[in-house]
């Protein structure tokens, strides 16, 4: 008898792991769809940082986990991706104040310490933002070839997440010291890539990108272009929509060249922006 109920078990096995397949392929396909439909406007559209980071750095592993038993979802992994590494962006910011605070209070065993530690952490930044960029390669295209055509506004804006990735990791990568080693030739796709999107209707961020591009590696410009210049004219096409993602841009490139006078003033301009935001939203 016991026999019996053995080999049943064993004959009803199959059956029944692949039942399990089906039902983890079903939840896999409603999860992904909620998130890139409910899940990613939400969080666009909200104003508390932190909150976006803690749905960031928690889903992006548990979405990217279903890519075993469904279709990868690697336009999702774009945004996540990106978020994920600005998040721990801010907080190697927070060692940064603390390495300033550290100078000024003559201690350098602290100073140094947090030195180390905002390295690490612009590392780990560096790299969930590479891997943001490599799932743009795998959702869409290559950046730096012929463009891709676009079918709806999402797609397109999934394609400048990704391009963000790519010039991020590697301001982040050059900052933590190059531990990454996030190759540098993403600099020159993701600059033709940003070429294929409308400048305006983007924020100016297509053209920040390609002047973040030649200012941080010079020699990647075409001949009679003003790389800051254009940086500039991309600022303003960002605050007349009320769009500050040039800015941010633009304040990263400008304190990895240790230009502090021009980040105080796009920090400012940044400061005004918001508060425009702000009193609009009221």
């Amino acid at each position: 008898m016991k026999r019996k109920y053995l080999l049943l078990f064993v004959l009803s096995l199959p059956l029944f792991l692949s039942s399990c397949t089906v039902v983890y392929k079903s939840t896999g396909d409603v999860l992904l769809g909620y998130a890139e439909d409910h899940g990613v406007p939400y969080m666009l559209a909200s104003n508390d940082v932190a909150l976006g980071c803690s749905m960031a750095e928690a889903f992006t592993p548990f979405l990217s986990s279903f890519s075993r038993v469904t279709a990868p979802p690697d336009q999702l992994a774009v945004l996540f991706y990106l978020v994920a590494g600005n998040c721990i962006e801010a907080e190697a910011q927070e060692q940064e104040l603390r390495y300033l605070r550290a100078i000024y209070a003559k201690n350098s065993t602290e100073a140094q310490d947090a030195r180390i530690a905002q390295q690490r952490l612009l590392e780990i930044a560096a790299h969930r933002q590479l891997t943001g960029y490599y799932s743009l390669v795998a959702a869409q295209t290559e950046p730096g070839g012929e463009c891709p055509e676009f079918d709806s506004d999402n797609t397109e804006l999934f394609w400048l997440f990704g391009l963000l990735n790519g010039i991020q990791a590697i301001l982040n990568d050059i900052a933590s010291g190059g531990n990454i080693e996030v190759p540098l030739d993403i600099a020159a796709k993701v600059g033709r890539g940003a070429a294929c999107l409308d400048n305006e209707k983007w924020w100016g961020v297509p053209a920040a990108i390609q002047s973040a591009i030649w200012i941080v590696i010079p020699g990647n410009n075409s001949a009679g272009s003003n790389p800051r210049s254009n940086l500039q004219q991309s600022l303003e096409i960002g605050a007349q929509q009320g769009m500050s993602v040039s800015h941010v841009l633009a304040a990263q490139v400008y304190l990895g060249q240790g230009e502090i006078t021009e980040v105080k003033q796009i920090i400012r301009s940044y400061a005004s922006l918001s508060k425009q935001a702000a009193d609009n939203q009221e």
